[in-house]
């Protein structure tokens, strides 16, 4: 039996701060943004996954998620793309696979933008195509309110109800259990580390998809759609395919792979699907 590859933990820097990253494995190199807010532990079998598969996996904590260094005022897209761009020599990144999830599509996307010799395949999963209304009927209650940190830990009652209802979304049948607890945990954490912060939304809000979906498909970087079928973004789904010229996409039937150690290799299969069609000289 084959030895599991062991995820190493590491920082770069960038110029606005270190970004603390999780890699495992050698070859072509994958970066994988995690949705937010979180961290980089979303990846952690996905990482090892990879890795097996003979990648190098890389998932940083984002800017002001995880561990690494808090940011200071807003960042719109193109900044977290910016700083992530930056990390690229630290990472000795040159040429790979960009996955991104939720508001991290949209990153994904600027990346490729700004750098598509870098990016041979960008993964969106699950990307917000909304209109400019909706968006800003959402953006209108999406600035939270500040939280008053209190020594009882009272102020954190609403956000473990929050967080608690968000993964029933992602795990409607499962049944609480140990395993679901710390999944939980780990959601808190990752929330409290990011001192609450919310300010992820409105870059993803004021972000113009339908402009940054077009130069993608001018861009001719290749593009692979995922979506799960109990995503909530999953009727974008169609969205995206049809405004991207040579896109290709997978759904997954039911729940969301991404979320579950024992379905990491579900979750890889179609990127390494599309991955080995591009190496054979497809589109």
């Amino acid at each position: 039996m084959s030895e599991v590859p062991r995820t190493r933990f590491g920082y770069v820097d960038t110029a606005a701060g270190q970004l603390r990253y999780r890699e495992a494995g050698a070859g072509v190199p994958v970066l994988l943004l995690h949705w937010m807010p979180g961290s980089s532990a979303q990846y952690s079998a996905v990482i090892e996954a990879f890795a097996a598969e003979g990648f190098r996996a890389i998932a940083p904590d984002l800017p002001g998620c995880g561990v690494s260094f808090r940011r200071s005022g807003h960042w719109s897209i193109g900044d977290f793309a910016d700083n992530l761009i930056e990390a690229f020599a630290g990472w000795q990144f040159e040429r790979g696979i960009v996955v991104g999830g939720h508001l991290s599509s949209e990153i994904a996307i600027e990346i490729a933008l700004r750098r598509p010799e870098r990016v041979a395949l960008a993964v969106l999963d699950g990307t917000p195509v909304w209109d400019a209304e909706l968006r800003a009927s959402i953006l209108s209650s999406a600035t939270p309110k500040p939280i008053e940190v209190r020594a009882d830990g009272e102020h954190l009652a609403g956000l473990w109800e929050q967080l608690c209802a968000e993964i029933r979304i992602w795990r409607p049948n499962e049944p609480w259990s140990p395993e679901l607890g710390a999944y939980a945990m780990q959601l808190l954490k990752a929330r409290m580390l990011a001192d609450f912060d919310r300010r992820p939304a409105r870059a993803l809000l004021e972000y113009d998809i339908f402009g940054g979906l077009a130069a993608l498909s001018e861009a001719r970087v290749p593009v692979l759609a995922l979506a799960a079928a109990d995503d909530p973004l999953q009727n974008c789904h169609e969205a995206v395919l049809s405004r991207v010229a040579g896109a290709t996409g997978h759904r997954f039937p039911g729940e969301h792979p991404v979320h579950r150690r024992a379905t990491a290799a579900i979750y890889i299969a179609p990127i390494l699907e599309r991955w080995r069609a591009l190496a054979e000289g497809g589109r």
